[in-house]
């Protein structure tokens, strides 16, 4: 019986559908190692928006409307970003560090956590 709930618990797991992203957005991620990443698209826990955290309110950030995340620093409740939006202002937020990403690259579908990141750089583009 055990091992039937657990055999059905993978089965509908895997059937799930990956996460959409938009791939009009490019993105170059620069990974902690320092290495630069060509991406196109992008989906943070399965969503096309950051859940960031500003004292106790949470906001949804569109990706469409940000211009580059830094990475400042990494505490217990999180990560410390700044985030520069479009158009031209700057917010110091936090973001959860197990944020998960997906992307997409010329070889294949990539994922990463937002704390293994230094910096997305994202531009509206052909997504090539």
């Amino acid at each position: 019986m055990r091992k039937g709930i657990i055999l059905s618990s993978v089965l509908l797991l895997s059937m799930a559908e990956p996460a959409k992203v938009n791939t009009q957005l490019s993105l170059k991620v620069v990974d902690k190692e320092g290495i630069t990443h060509q991406l196109k698209g992008i989906s943070c826990n399965g969503k096309t928006y950051l859940k960031v955290k500003e004292g106790s309110i949470e906001y949804a950030v569109p990706f469409d409307d940000i211009k580059h995340i830094k990475v400042i620093s990494q505490k217990e409740n999180g990560l410390e970003v700044d985030v520069e939006l479009k158009g031209g202002s700057k917010k110091r937020i936090k973001l959860d560090a197990n944020t998960y990403c997906t992307s997409m690259s010329e070889l294949g579908r990539a994922n990463f956590y937002m704390k293994d990141v230094r910096d997305i750089f994202i531009d509206k583009g052909d997504g090539r």
